[in-house]
């Protein structure tokens, strides 16, 4: 609420665990409580199986605008899990997530991605996702192993070129640090 006081169009939650938040009425209660002036609001889910995805999805699908699909965390946890960034070679697995959660929301599907090593990759996955049904998607310019100690500059220029291809929204996410980068 304090960056919807300060302007914030639109607003996510923080990273749920789909598992988690699709069998756990604790979990849902603790992670997810939605108010009537938090919107426009994107649940953001981590996921690694389009059933339990869709489980989860349908506990906020009236309680929100939109559902993510996070591909995009880096960290350690979400190499033990299975989710995140290390699901982003897995294409097939990602179009499946998409395109269930499109076939069966009342709210759009979006996704956050990270830069895989290739940019022809990268601009392939963009497009499959696409495909799959979702209606923005959100690319953050580094690779995953740009976290922590390792962060290096983003690649604005692959976000210019899957912006330029795609027909739906594409939000850049990361190195924006103040209002020069945002330029």
């Amino acid at each position: 609420m304090l960056t919807r006081k300060y302007g914030a169009h639109i607003c996510y939650t923080p990273m749920l665990h789909s598992r988690l938040f699709a069998e756990s009425p604790d979990y849902r209660k603790k992670n997810f409580r939605p108010c009537k002036e938090d919107r426009p609001l994107v649940v953001q889910f981590c996921a690694n199986d389009p059933d339990t995805l869709l489980k989860a999805a349908r506990h906020v699908e009236n309680d929100c605008d939109a559902v993510d699909i996070n591909l995009g965390c880096p960290q350690g946890i979400a190499k033990k899990g299975n989710y995140g960034s290390f699901l982003l070679e897995k294409t097939d697995l990602i179009v499946r997530m998409v395109r269930i959660l499109k076939e069966n929301l009342k709210v759009p599907v979006t996704c956050k991605i990270r830069c895989l090593p290739s940019e022809e990759d990268t601009l392939h996955l963009a497009h499959q996702i696409q495909s799959a049904g979702a209606s923005l998607l959100t690319v953050h310019g580094r690779t995953r192993d740009h976290n922590k100690g390792t962060v290096g500059p983003a690649n604005y220029a692959i976000i210019k070129r899957i912006k330029k291809e795609m027909d739906i929204p594409v939000i850049v996410n990361g190195a924006i640090s103040d209002f020069e980068d945002v330029k």
